[in-house]
């Protein structure tokens, strides 16, 4: 009985052993890591300030003097209320001298008009019809329809203008800029007043770049107004800034609160946000580990006391940047999954974990 050594397909090292030529197989040494399932993402809490997510500077459409101004500021107003006026008595003056124009168009071209029919009703086979005559006359006539229409114009333009002469809020909300007096004399589109609008309340917080992942996988956002501590509110990010800050290099986000009592969060108060992920944790493996099983993905898993692998299926959740990708499913805690070299073994191979120097 002689005994020979030989390389076998795959690298496995294969003993030859008795005049038969028997093979007897070794364990072929594979790298494996440990399946270990943590939270989505760590939970993170950011300090902000409330902010309005609307914020409307109002402006009277016309010029005149403020002579009326019932608010101030830090006042709570409704849709429509009157925030301030002007002296109405010019824009009176004018949308009656626009309606007197109007009305003399009216006459005019009523009177244009007659003329034009009296003028038809001779009949062209009358000695006194004249072809010009009667082209002059039409034309007078639809010239005075013309200035009708244009007087009828202007006199609803006139009022608009004395309806622009009162400045109303467009939403709810608290007045935080008043800039008139009464008493000044303003210019159409001045700005008059600054309404934070009530219907969306925001906090504003500055996120470091690399604590985007934690606002961009949080399902759990939660809010402490610094002068409510033992408040919780609860919000959803709704805007991440697509630019960091040049100085601070943070991103601006936005995370609108979804159920603040009226008059809790006023504009420019301290809160603290909360951000968490919920759902299955997930376990992080390299990239080289997923083979294919039927199209879909599937890891080899290394029994260590039988030195055999099972490829099983698994459900990916994502993929990382470095490579890594995140399984949601399919694997257990702990158990040993081969990162390298999965193209080449099978489900009969003898294999064990390398514990050899990784390159």
């Amino acid at each position: 009985m002689h005994t020979a050594i030989k390389i076998c397909f795959g690298g496995v090292v294969c003993v030859l052993a008795g005049a038969a030529g028997e093979l007897v197989d070794t364990a072929r040494p594979v790298r494996v890591t440990a399946v270990h399932f943590a939270p989505r993402a760590a939970p993170a809490t950011f300090s902000g300030s409330v902010q309005p997510r609307t914020s409307a500077d109002l402006a009277f459409q016309a010029g005149g003097r403020v002579i009326r101004r019932p608010v101030n500021i830090g006042d709570h107003v409704t849709a429509g209320q009157m925030i301030a006026e002007l002296d109405l008595s010019d824009l009176h003056y004018a949308r009656e001298a626009a309606e007197a124009a109007m009305r003399a168009a009216e006459a005019d071209a009523a009177s244009a008009r007659a003329d034009l029919a009296r003028y038809q009703r001779l009949g062209q086979t009358s000695a006194a019809y004249l072809p010009s005559e009667f082209d002059r006359r039409k034309a007078a006539s639809q010239m005075a329809d013309a200035r009708l229409t244009q007087t009828a114009w202007q006199a609803a333009i006139a009022r608009d203008q004395l309806r622009y002469g009162t400045l109303t809020a467009d939403a709810d909300g608290v007045i935080t800029a008043l800039p008139v007096q009464v008493g000044q004399v303003v210019s159409a589109g001045q700005t008059a007043a600054t309404l934070a609008h009530s219907a969306e309340t925001e906090v504003a917080i500055d996120v470091p770049e690399n604590r985007l992942a934690a606002i961009r996988a949080a399902t759990l956002v939660t809010i402490s107004p610094w002068a409510a501590p033992s408040v919780t509110l609860h919000g959803r990010v709704r805007e991440i800034g697509g630019q960091a800050d040049a100085a601070s290099r943070t991103f601006a986000v936005r995370v609108t609160v979804t159920d603040a009592p009226p008059g809790l969060l006023q504009p420019g108060m301290t809160a603290m946000v909360n951000v968490a992920a919920t759902g299955d944790d997930l376990a992080v493996l390299p990239g080289s580990a997923l083979c294919d099983q039927d199209g879909a993905p599937a890891v080899w898993v290394l029994d260590l006391a039988k030195g055999h692998a099972a490829r099983r299926p698994v459900r990916v959740a994502g993929y990382r940047g470095d490579g890594a990708v995140l399984i949601q499913s399919g694997v257990a805690e702990g158990e040993q999954v081969v990162t390298a070299g999965t193209s080449e073994i099978g489900p009969d191979m003898t294999l064990t974990a390398w514990t050899g120097v990784t390159r």
